[in-house]
């Protein structure tokens, strides 16, 4: 864990890019379109519904993708052996950080509740597509043992899903009101895909490690 937070603060300003998207960015935004609407805040729900599912599990790989970043970037991958010694663990970092990230999407759900009457459907929804977000970051970066094509993809991923081809069966987005446990026909799925893309990713983590030095 010691490593893991050094890691964190190693990153500088980057490290505050996703609390500012979570805690400014995605507030402003949601406060503008429920003042745009004209009407209450509940008849803009699935508006925030849009808005949370852009932003919130796009970011979500922003800290894994960094931290990954360090050991695969690293001369000869020097930092996998020294990981490799202290019998730690990429993927249970993965892991960490995404329950570190849902902390803070936490935080902001208990804003909206101000706003909105029930709110904690979509929250499950934005937590499992935030689980998918690192899973994939995580894969595609042992496999291709760099993370520029991963970061690459998981925007460009969440941008052509939400803004183009929303209704796809490619999406792991949600589509409605986010009212009742039908709001989430696709969460079940998606927890599925995210457990085969981080078990993916930990063979190839082991194999790493297995060549590394």
């Amino acid at each position: 864990m010691r490593r893991l937070y050094l890691e964190l603060k190693n990153q500088r300003f980057c490290f505050f890019v996703p609390p500012v998207i979570l805690f400014i960015l995605v507030p402003l935004t949601v406060l503008a379109t429920i003042k745009s609407g004209g009407g209450g805040g509940g008849s803009n729900f699935p508006e925030c519904g849009t808005i949370s599912q852009l932003f919130i599990p796009s970011f979500a790989a922003w800290w894994p993708l960094f931290i990954l970043k360090e050991y695969l970037n690293s001369p000869g991958k020097e930092l996998l052996f020294v990981h490799k010694l202290s019998r730690d663990s990429l993927f249970l970092k993965m892991i960490i950080l995404w329950a570190f990230y849902v902390l803070h999407v936490v935080i902001l759900f208990i804003y909206f509740t101000s706003l909105f009457d029930f709110v904690w459907f979509l929250f499950i929804a934005i937590i499992i597509q935030s689980m998918f977000m690192i899973a994939l970051g995580y894969f595609l970066s042992l496999l291709f043992q760099n993370t520029f094509i991963p970061l690459i993809v998981n925007f460009a991923y969440s941008s052509i899903f939400m803004l183009v081809l929303f209704y796809s069966p490619l999406s792991i987005f949600e589509i409605g009101s986010f009212s009742n446990a039908s709001s989430l026909n696709k969460s079940t799925v998606v927890v599925i895909i995210a457990f085969i893309l981080f078990y993916g990713g930990y063979q190839m983590e082991k194999r790493l490690y297995k060549n590394s030095i």
